[in-house]
């Protein structure tokens, strides 16, 4: 969308519902911090093995669609261990452990890095009266590696992690329970991804979504919409 395609939807959006939104709610990879696949990729090349039987073991698990009983998805639920999962893998669980595990000196989560200017953007809606959530899919052992690289806590109204709550995107479960923390209705909330399926799943369960394709173009979307 090109910049003033963007200028003409968000005024026909604030033509009809002024004022309406009273929550921000980010999701972390991808948004607060750099793209996670450039990193899984960057990972993957210092390791030894077989990356193309190690992308086909991943991808659909951490990149796919839907929500499932895949092993993957059961991990970020919370439902098994890091441990478990990587020996569900079979011939790529050695890859995938030097890659996956936060014991590995290859971790991925060690690369993660943040996006100062969505990190302000958070501080500057806060400020602004607006509350702020998160909503993340993520994995109990990576929660570390997560707390580096967004900013404080405190800053947050609703810290929603799939690995806590027992559920995660796109499933509209959890993003009821963000709006719930946050006591606000779903056409009151502006939800930002980068991965386009979880948008979507943000969008069904009644949100305004943004993907995130380019950090400053999602910025100023937010601000038109929140009319800051």
């Amino acid at each position: 969308m090109d910049l003033h395609s963007l200028n003409v939807s968000i005024k026909a959006i604030l033509k009809y519902a002024p004022n309406v939104f009273k929550a921000v709610i980010f999701d972390v990879a991808g948004v607060l911090t750099e793209g996670l696949g450039a990193i899984l990729l960057e990972a993957a090349a210092g390791i030894e093995g077989d990356l193309d039987q190690l992308a086909e073991a991943l991808i659909p698990v951490f990149m796919g669609e839907g929500d499932s009983d895949v092993a993957g998805h059961r991990l970020e639920r919370g439902e098994i261990t890091l441990d478990f999962f990587l020996s569900s893998l079979g011939d790529v669980e050695k890859e995938a452990r030097a890659i996956l595990h936060p014991d590995s000196k290859k971790f991925f989560g060690d690369s993660l890095q943040p996006k100062p200017e969505m990190h302000d953007f958070v501080t500057e809606i806060k400020k602004g009266g607006f509350k702020t959530g998160l909503i993340s899919n993520n994995v109990k052992e990576w929660q570390p590696a997560w707390d580096k690289v967004i900013p404080t806590r405190d800053l947050f109204d609703a810290t929603i992690f799939s690995s806590e709550v027992g559920c995660r995107k796109p499933n509209s479960e959890i993003f009821n329970i963000a709006l719930q923390e946050l006591d606000v209705q779903p056409h009151e909330a502006i939800f930002l991804d980068d991965f386009p399926a979880m948008a979507q799943g943000a969008r069904d369960a009644g949100l305004h979504a943004i993907d995130v394709h380019d950090h400053g173009l999602a910025i100023q979307e937010t601000r038109a919409l929140l009319q800051i």
